[in-house]
């Protein structure tokens, strides 16, 4: 068989649009902009998650709520819909498009979903309507109310209200699953790179215990990292708000804490701590928490809830026992150096030439061997 020249293999790259690269950046932007992402499966039963829901599957019992919140509340102004589901919807949800706490804008109105939906109550408030948009079909009860739903595969007979869309179907022009897959791998890479950078900036100290104030003299740049041993996450009298005493206004604190299975026995009270704390479980296979403030970046655990969380969320599957609350992270960036950009095509072929140049210098240097 021939063999491509490299020259061949450079033109292909030249032609070939840039490929993507892992970058911590974007997922740091993500957080600003998302309350909930999960990799794989979101499993609820009622409660409800504010600002904007991206996971993988969903399957949700007792009509949980998505969509609730406003701009005041700290969803920063984002593109991604109120929810998106890249595959199936199953259970029961409710989407509270247009609904707001308080008068201060609302965060989206729009849910996409790549595969089925079984059961959504589609709720509007003060005269703005939403929409549905699913790739695959609707198979139960749906309250549609004076909203748009669109479906690209069938719907269950006596379903009033929704139109059939052919092109929001797999491999239709307007393909939603597609989409959605897209944008879950683009931030399923981009969260991860993000808590291993964090878990490598250097700490001021290792947190043995929650009893006294943390020590940040040594902060420079507006962001302090500590590292949080198993034991001290995991100490049942731990009063982790005492830990940030001393944390001055502005001050962004990232707490990387080691352990593969963790149980959170102490308490996060403070509501101050919201949006400038960035709890990073980088380690972490399962976690258990209880009420918590404070962004959970947990991108290989299964996570569990048993009491509010405050601030944004992410983790590989999540089980929701208490609600998710806004806002989301708005902290500093600069412990994060801005996007690296993408190798340019040219570049990698550049690279492939240099390559194949210096195999052909070893292939001339090479000598034959001679049987004694």
């Amino acid at each position: 068989m021939r063999l491509l020249s490299v020259a061949a293999i450079a033109a292909v790259l030249v032609a070939s649009p840039a490929l993507a690269m892992p970058d911590p950046a974007a997922g740091l932007q993500a957080m600003r902009e998302l309350n909930l992402v999960v990799f794989d499966t979101l499993t609820t039963n009622g409660q409800e998650v504010e600002g904007r829901t991206f996971v993988g599957q969903l399957a949700a019992a007792n009509f949980t709520n998505f969509g609730i919140g406003n701009t005041s509340q700290g969803a920063a102004t984002s593109s991604f819909d109120v929810l998106s589901v890249v595959g199936n919807a199953n259970g029961s949800f409710r989407l509270k498009a247009g609904y707001q706490n308080g008068a201060n804008g609302i965060v989206g109105t729009t849910a996409r979903v790549g595969g089925d939906v079984r059961s959504i109550d589609f709720n509007t408030a003060g005269g703005v309507n939403g929409a549905l948009l699913a790739g695959g079909n609707l198979t139960g009860t749906f309250n549609i109310n004076s909203n748009v739903v669109r479906y690209g595969g069938t719907a269950v007979s006596g379903l009033n209200g929704a139109v059939k869309d052919s092109s929001l179907a797999a491999g239709g022009a307007n393909d939603v699953a597609a989409g959605l897959q897209n944008q879950m791998r683009a931030l399923q890479a981009n969260l991860t790179a993000l808590s291993s950078q964090l878990a490598t900036l250097p700490s001021l100290a290792t947190i043995t215990s929650a009893a006294n104030a943390l020590d940040y003299s040594g902060a420079q740049n507006g962001y302090a990292v500590f590292t949080m041993t198993e034991a001290a996450f995991e100490d049942p009298n731990a009063n982790f708000d005492l830990l940030f005493n001393g944390m001055s206004g502005g001050m962004t604190t990232i707490i990387n804490v080691l352990g593969t299975n963790l149980v959170a026995q102490g308490n996060v009270n403070s509501k101050l701590l919201n949006q400038s704390v960035i709890w990073n479980f980088h380690q972490a296979e399962s976690l258990s928490l209880k009420g918590f403030h404070g962004s959970i970046l947990a991108p290989d655990a299964t996570v569990s809830n048993s009491s509010a969380l405050e601030g944004s969320i992410v983790a590989r599957n999540f089980t929701l026992n208490g609600e998710i609350h806004l806002g989301t992270y708005n902290g500093t960036s600069s412990f994060s150096p801005p996007p690296s950009g993408v190798p340019e095509p040219a570049s990698w072929a550049m690279f492939l030439l240099g390559f194949g140049a210096l195999g052909a210098i070893l292939r001339r240097r090479r000598v034959p061997l001679v049987a004694a």
